[in-house]
């Protein structure tokens, strides 16, 4: 009998070890994609219609001879985009959220903006228009539905392209999601043809992603 009980004891000593180093352990990560190494196709079929996604990263962005760096946090949903900008920026910390296109920011004092108040008030602290309704695209290193000028590698993959007058390229890559998702990426507004110098062209945003989610 005291050695039946002895086994049970270790038994539930086994199984109670088992539960706790459970709860020590990470959950895997969501594949949503084909797989990052997919044939490229499939994969830009599969980003095309993605609508949930987040990431963690940094940014940085030069405008009019004056830049910032900043930690982002973007959160795509279907009919909504939020994200936010915080640290030593020159523009404080900010909230954006967009849904269709309505506009609306939360500054780091709590004031509120809405509509053509709030996009005003983001393209003066950035220095330059943010094509905002095309970044859950471009993020993604895929152009906006529209047009668009692509240039690929031969296996299809997008490495550059040119849209509504920002060159967006794609400069490392990263497995995240079950796709090859940009690490390192570059948007430079480069200005329509035959345009004028107009503030905010040459305006040039750098992120580093840390985690897709």
């Amino acid at each position: 009998m005291k050695v039946t009980r002895l086994a049970a004891c270790a038994l539930l000593l086994a199984s109670l070890a088992g539960v706790l180093t459970g709860c020590r352990t990470a959950p895997p990560r969501p594949v949503i994609g084909p797989g990052a190494d997919a044939p490229w196709p499939e994969q830009l079929a599969a980003l095309e219609q993605l609508d949930r996604y987040a990431l963690n990263g940094r940014v940085a962005v030069a405008a009019n001879g004056q830049g910032f760096s900043a930690s982002l946090r973007y959160a795509q949903q279907p009919r909504r985009t939020e994200f936010s900008l915080d640290g030593p920026l020159g523009i404080g910390g900010l909230r954006v959220e967009v849904e269709g296109e309505r506009v609306a920011i939360v500054t780091s004092r709590g004031e509120k903006l809405d509509g053509p108040e709030a996009r005003a008030e983001l393209e003066r602290r950035l220095g330059f228009a943010l094509p905002l309704e095309d970044l859950r695209w471009w993020l993604l290193g895929i152009p906006a539905p529209g047009e668009a000028s692509v240039n690929a590698e031969q296996s299809g993959e997008i490495r550059e392209f040119t849209q509504r007058d920002w060159r967006v390229s794609v400069n490392s890559r990263i497995a995240g999601l079950g796709f090859s998702l940009p690490q390192r990426l570059t948007a430079q507004r480069i200005g329509g043809e035959g345009e004028g110098q107009s503030e905010g062209e040459g305006a040039r945003l750098k992120l580093l992603v840390e985690r897709w989610e």
